[in-house]
């Protein structure tokens, strides 16, 4: 199952394929360190769905190796301010250790939750991400008629 993911998840694929095979990912083979690099190569993807879905796969890991990758993203310039708290948080919950949760959660129901937690978080930042590329798209479009029109306008007079 692993190697088929992993190959539904690099660029070339289809989106929402892509999307769902990091989510998995993000489930399977926690100790397995080359899962955790090439999620964490999709940090840097173009796609803002991509992004999320990487940032959230790698969160749901608890590999604290992931980290360095979470702290180089949370540098970026072009860092929108909604996506500084998402990674805040993945990077708090790989730095909690285990006997760190709440008294009394078993590591079944903490398990249970987690993935509920991450599964709505998914649903929830899919949405986004389409809304996100849209704008990105119509971003673009506005700065290519933009360049457009300023072709079209008379050299400034000296």
């Amino acid at each position: 199952m692993v190697p088929l993911l992993r190959e539904w998840a690099v660029a070339g694929k289809p989106i929402p394929s892509r999307e769902a095979a990091i989510a998995s990912l993000g489930r399977l083979q926690k100790e397995n360190k080359e899962i955790t690099a090439q999620l964490s190569s999709y940090l840097s993807e173009p796609h803002f769905s991509i992004r999320i879905a990487a940032l959230y796969a790698l969160g749901a890991r608890a590999d604290a190796s992931a980290i360095p990758a979470l702290e180089q993203m949370l540098q970026a310039k072009d860092l929108s301010i909604e996506m500084a708290p998402m990674i805040k948080a993945q990077i708090a919950r790989l730095k909690r250790t285990p006997k760190e949760k709440p008294a009394g959660e078993s590591n079944e129901e903490g398990d249970d939750q987690e993935e509920a937690d991450a599964a709505g978080a998914a649903a929830e930042h899919s949405i986004s991400a389409d809304r996100f590329d849209r704008l990105e798209q119509l971003i673009k479009e506005m700065n290519d008629r933009l360049k457009s029109i300023e072709n079209r306008l008379p050299p400034p007079k000296p």
